[in-house]
C-alpha cells in the first residue's frame, strides 16, 4: 500500500525527468544548427546558458559539479551529454521541491531513454 501512496509523486518526477530532458536536447539540436564549430563542454556550457538564462560562469560550475558528481567515481571518464542533462534534472527538480530529501524516480533511466548515449 506504501507504494500506492507514492505513486503520484514518482509520476510526476518521472514527468519531469523526461520533459526536462527532451528541452535539453532540442536546446543541443539548436546550438549545433546555430554554432556547429561548438563541440563537448563548451556546447554543454552554451545550451545550460540558454536553457536556464544564468551567465556563462554559472553554467560553467554546473558543468564542474557534475563532472565532479558523476565522471569521477568509480571510475574516471569524460563528461558526456547525458551526465550533465542528469545533473541539471536532479539539481532542478530538487530546487523547485525543497521539503524533498531526494527521488524516488530512476533519472538516469528516464534521461538515457531520451538522450542518444553517443551525445
Amino acid at each position: 500500500m506504501r507504494l500506492l501512496g507514492n505513486l503520484p509523486s514518482l509520476l510526476d518526477e518521472m514527468w519531469y525527468a523526461w520533459r526536462a530532458s527532451r528541452s535539453m536536447l532540442q536546446y543541443l539540436r539548436r546550438v549545433r544548427a546555430e554554432e556547429p564549430t561548438l563541440a563537448g563542454k563548451a556546447l554543454y556550457e552554451q545550451v545550460i546558458v540558454r536553457r536556464t538564462g544564468v551567465e556563462r560562469a554559472a553554467a560553467a560550475q554546473t558543468l564542474l559539479r557534475a563532472e565532479q558528481s558523476l565522471c569521477q567515481w568509480p571510475s574516471q571518464r569524460e563528461l558526456r551529454f547525458c551526465d550533465v542533462v542528469l545533473y541539471v534534472v536532479v539539481e532542478e527538480y530538487m530546487r523547485s521541491h525543497s521539503t524533498l530529501l531526494g527521488t524516488q524516480a530512476n533519472m538516469l533511466a528516464i534521461v538515457s531513454r531520451v538522450i542518444p548515449g553517443e551525445l
